[in-house]
């Protein structure tokens, strides 16, 4: 094959996408051409029904007022005189006048033979009688006037009998009709066909005058249709039209008794897209022609050189050297173009090629970085193990200590260290679901208009007592300025803060909390004048488990989660933390908020004294040795405790008597403790139900809001204890110092 019948092919291959979307382009603008259509045969049919409706509606109108005027009920001439002024009053009348209860006309707005005619035969005096309302008719011949009309009807009733005694009818004019019709804004060419309840016409246009002729059979059937609708007829040689989108609106979604028919001639409609996709496609075969003879004479003139040089940097890529280049400029010429095409996609295999390279490169650093990661968690692991196992450890050595006699005193230095152990135990538990909490992004921050005033209040005195058992100075520089954060998120990052500065400032040194505002920035710093963090330090300080001033793993300076913590809430706030430090200097944390305007101020609720529990209690725990400890507890406040072990033997408990309170382990080997606090809830509605758990928070928040049931979670301190039963409680007759 030869390369000018090549690039003939490949013209004629270019060229078939475009033929393909000038045909799409055709068919659909012939398509939507025709949804036009019917879109506007429906409207223009909907037209036509609105004006026949105002029609028949004027119409009823007309006769209702006769009806009730004395003149029409009169059987002189006074009655025919009072027709012919309605007659001459409203120009779309053709005929107005009375019958009697059997249809003989009794007055007319025109001359007539009285007692000769008749209208018990037409269809609009029928239904009026037989429904006793306003009826619409049909086609008909007037009697009088020999012309073609339609029938309107209204009955004349008795108050008393209810019984009709006379008819009130009139005609209207078809002629009238036909011109209203011909004055709506219709589109060029519309069929427009109006027909009584038999199919007969009653006015049609354009053309000649159709009325009283029957529609053809498969029009006709479009009338008895539950509703109106659109469909596409071909050629119909009885009203001379070709093919049409018809819409139709039968009676029953019409005016009672009249039908439309409304047809749009698809060929004119398309006439013009038709016209227009004819001069395309001469357009595009006149174009075609052109290209062919142009394809042929560059071919010979521009095609063999360029081609040569593609041919031979084709020949070096293969060769390996994927630096080669044509150096041909893009031109008119399709060889050029093919050849800065080539050098172009030479250009972008060598971007992919670094682009590559580059993904290769971040894929290294991913999997360093993922190493990184998982040895971190490892090292995270290993550290929690062992600082989880040195309270147990401790436990367990007490557990020994106790199980043999023991000294005066032993057995309260026992409960001590026990207390202490459980303590440390309970907050490193806490710190860690911290932790996870906030890594699984579970914690939502609530951010609001906060006043630091009382939060630094709070917090001041919360640590004032462990700073002067420490020998350090807490100094609170009072700040009443406001901020735009969560206040509970934020009174942990302080509290952390607070807390890290006074373990890591040794006697006879000073922690100092203030704030500086600076237009709408607002810098709170923690000072300390302890040890100091020297500078290539200061990143690990915020690493879990990392403590540079505790080699000794002094579970009294905590665990080395405080300012991971502080990290990563504030990242979640947006409350930049920083730190300047040096050896020796003491270290200075500060945390960047947006400060805002005054808003409202919630006060924390105040703490119950210590409270004595008079009241009968149920405690359910698969654990025995927890059910034991925590009735134990409970009996020393006061409680007549019973034991459950499992949700079966609680709710037989619950069947037998009566409790003023329930605290459930939600995880039961049979059941679950929710279970049991609603069946505690269902047998008496005042029990003060007690969910007690020691999952994750987000495992049982839920279920406890959903069902109102307040949660204490292990391990529980004894605080909690008391204001969770303080509704059952009575105040010690000593106090709180008993």
């Amino acid at each position: 094959m030869s390369l000018s019948t090549r690039f003939i092919l490949l013209l004629l291959i270019a060229v078939v996408p475009a033929v393909s979307v000038e045909i799409y382009n055709d068919w659909r603008l012939r398509r939507e051409r025709a949804d036009d259509l019917r879109r506007v045969a429906t409207a223009q049919a909907d037209m036509l029904a609105d004006e026949l409706q105002r029609i028949v509606t004027g119409m009823a109108q007309l006769l209702v007022a006769a009806a009730n005027a004395p003149e029409a009920l009169r059987d002189d001439g006074a009655c025919s005189d009072y027709m012919a002024r309605l007659q001459q009053s409203f120009e779309f009348v053709s005929n107005i006048g009375v019958t009697d209860a059997n249809g003989l006309v009794r007055c007319l707005n025109e001359p007539f033979e009285a007692g000769t005619v008749s209208n018990a035969d037409r269809r609009h005096f029928k239904v009026a009688v037989a429904t006793g309302r306003f009826a619409v008719g049909d086609l008909f011949v007037g009697r009088v006037t020999g012309n073609k009309v339609f029938g309107f009807a209204h009955p004349v009733v008795d108050d008393r009998t209810g019984q009709v005694t006379a008819v009130v009818f009139a005609s209207l004019k078809l002629s009238w009709l036909a011109e209203q019709f011909r004055l709506k804004p219709l589109q060029a060419g519309t069929l427009v066909v109006v027909a009584d309840s038999n199919g007969r016409i009653i006015t049609s246009l354009p053309g000649p005058d159709r009325g009283g002729q029957l529609l053809p059979d498969d029009w006709a059937a479009l009338l008895k249709r539950p509703a109106a609708g659109l469909v596409e007829k071909g050629a119909e040689s009885f009203f001379g039209t070709r093919e049409q989108i018809l819409a139709y609106i039968p009676d029953i979604a019409a005016p009672q008794g009249l039908n439309i028919l409304v047809g749009l001639d698809r060929a004119r409609a398309l006439r013009e897209i038709d016209a227009a996709s004819l001069r395309s496609k001469a357009v595009a075969l006149a174009a075609l022609a052109t290209g062919l003879l142009l394809t042929l004479m560059l071919v010979r003139l521009l095609v063999q050189r360029p081609l040569d040089t593609i041919l031979g940097v084709v020949r070096e890529v293969q060769a390996g050297n994927l630096a080669a280049r044509t150096g041909l400029r893009r031109s008119r010429s399709e060889v050029d173009q093919i050849a800065a095409a080539l050098d172009h996609l030479l250009d972008e295999i060598g971007r992919r090629i670094r682009e590559k390279q580059a993904i290769e490169d971040q894929l290294r650093s991913a999997r360093d970085e993922a190493v990184r990661i998982s040895a971190a968690k490892t090292d995270f692991l290993a550290s929690a193990s062992h600082d989880l196992r040195q309270p147990l450890h401790t436990l367990a050595l007490i557990a020994q200590v106790l199980s043999r006699p023991s000294p005066p005193g032993q057995q309260a230095r026992s409960a001590q260290i026990v207390s202490r152990a459980v303590s440390h135990l309970g907050a490193m538990v806490e710190t860690l679901v911290d932790v996870a909490q906030i890594d699984s992004g579970r914690i939502a921050p609530r951010l609001q208009p906060v006043h630091l005033a009382p939060i630094l209040s709070t917090i001041h005195n919360e640590f004032v007592a462990l700073a002067a058992e420490k020998q350090v100075e807490f100094i609170l520089v009072r700040c009443d300025d406001w901020v735009v954060s969560d206040p509970t998120l934020l009174s942990r990052i302080v509290r952390n803060l607070v807390s890290n500065a006074i373990k890591f400032t040794p006697a006879g040194g000073r922690v100092t909390v203030r704030g500086t505002r600076s237009g709408r920035v607002l810098v709170l710093a923690v000072e300390d004048t302890g040890v100091g963090i020297p500078p290539e330090k200061q990143a690990e300080i915020f690493e879990e488990f990392r403590q540079l001033g505790n080699p000794e793993r002094d579970r009294r300076k905590g665990i080395g989660l405080g300012l991971a913590i502080v990290d990563k809430l504030s990242r979640l706030l947006d409350h930049p933390v920083g730190v300047e430090s040096a050896p020796g200097e003491g270290a200075t944390f500060t945390v960047t908020m947006k400060a805002c305007e005054p808003g409202i101020e919630e006060l924390p609720p105040a703490r119950n004294p210590a409270l004595r529990i008079d009241a009968r209690v149920l405690v359910v725990d698969d654990d025995a040795l927890v059910a034991e400890a925590s009735a134990a507890l409970l009996a020393s406040w006061g409680a007549l405790v019973t034991v459950a072990v499992n949700a079966p033997d609680a709710i037989a408990q619950l069947e037998a008597a009566s409790f003023d309170a329930v605290l459930c382990d939600f995880r039961l080997p049979t059941g679950n403790g929710v279970e049991v606090l609603r069946f505690a809830r269902a047998r008496a509605s005042g029990t003060l139900c007690i969910l007690i758990s020691g999952d994750a928070p987000w495992n049982i928040d839920a279920i406890a809001e959903q069902e109102g049931f307040p949660v204490l979670r292990k391990p529980v301190a004894q605080d909690d204890f008391v204001q969770a039963l303080a509704p059952l409680s009575q105040p010690r007759p000593g106090g709180a110092g008993e």
